[in-house]
């Protein structure tokens, strides 16, 4: 009996630690920018603020409003800021195109309270649509954009007119991946545990290297450091609570297998036309990952760019311009 009193008081005095030293350390302090300071550096040209769905992020757009409906929704670590180069040259082919950052990305507002998952992406998305009075619009997803805009077409078919998976990463039901909360997911909600994920990050992260993992993307990795990428796409970290944002996103990630096949989302929507485009030297999502897609989704436009790493935008602007160009101009 006098050991297991003693037990359960070492046992308390271990709680009581565990749960109070996280409070002793203090969290690194970041820059707490104000995000429309980094409008003209770390957003497509013409950036500004909205508010959409209860969540203050970014909306840029380039072409005339009353041409059809293009949006660009950006990956996992992307912004407006990764389409800057290839908004213009898209609409002068015609088309309104739209870029936004999504809740947890870019210069958008960032809490920990947020629902980061894809159908919530999709839902604010929407909610961005709305807005601008847009009724129907062509969705272009890239990476993470892949499986948010199949979410759009799952919750808002009637308001799709074409889907472009660029590089995508589209969590299937059939993808064998848990829709159940992760044990990561459950340690978050524990407050100590949380403080000390954050310190861990904040401590972690700096400019070298975020750009270290910004050119794993890349086939030609002296890309990043060319065209100067790492200041644009690590902005976000500037903004306060980028990190709660951050493990927002981890907690919500078993929310975002799809509610079905894009196969059968796609029949139901009356398969809209669909364009499937990939750099073929993509170490992130790899080829044989679009050819899953290509083959779920046989009438889709096939493009496959060589010398390209995941982020064509980016590493082959002209050749993603033509190829994506060319399948809207089918559209008009």
């Amino acid at each position: 009996m006098k050991r297991l009193r003693t037990f359960g008081i070492a046992l308390i005095v271990l709680l009581a630690g565990l749960t109070t030293l996280p409070y002793l350390i203090d969290v690194p302090k970041g820059a707490d920018a104000d995000p429309t300071t980094l409008l003209a550096t770390a957003a497509a040209p013409g950036a500004r603020l909205i508010t959409a769905d209860g969540v203050q992020s970014v909306v840029a757009e380039a072409g005339d409003p009353r041409d059809p409906a293009l949006l660009l929704i950006h990956g996992f670590g992307g912004s407006t800021y990764g389409y800057r180069t290839v908004m213009a040259p898209l609409a002068a082919r015609g088309w309104h195109v739209i870029a936004i950052d999504l809740p947890g990305f870019g210069l958008s507002e960032k809490s920990w309270g947020r629902d980061y998952s894809h159908k919530a992406q999709a839902t604010f998305a929407l909610a961005v649509l709305d807005q601008m009075n847009v009724d129907r619009a062509v969705l272009l997803g890239h990476s993470m954009g892949g499986n948010v805009i199949s979410w759009m077409l799952a919750l808002a078919p009637e308001r799709v007119a074409g889907l472009a998976y660029i590089d995508a990463a589209v969590v299937q039901p059939k993808s064998g991946v848990s829709s159940s909360p992760s044990f990561a997911s459950v340690l978050l909600d524990v407050p100590p545990v949380r403080r000390i994920a954050r310190i861990a990050i904040r401590s972690a992260f700096s400019r070298e290297t975020f750009a270290e993992l910004l050119s794993s993307a890349f086939a030609v990795k002296s890309v990043v450091n060319r065209y100067g990428l790492v200041d644009g796409y690590a902005a976000s970290s500037l903004l306060q609570d980028w990190d709660l944002a951050l493990l927002g996103i981890v907690r919500d990630g078993a929310k975002n297998v799809l509610p079905d096949s894009v196969a059968n989302l796609s029949a139901a929507a009356g398969t809209p036309p669909t364009l499937i485009l990939w750099g073929r030297d993509d170490s992130w999502v790899p080829l044989t990952s679009g050819e899953v897609l290509r083959g779920d989704l046989p009438e889709a436009a096939w493009v496959v760019l060589p010398g390209i790493g995941h982020v064509p935008f980016e590493e082959g602007v002209p050749a993603f311009i033509d190829a994506v160009g060319g399948w809207l101009d089918t559209l008009r």
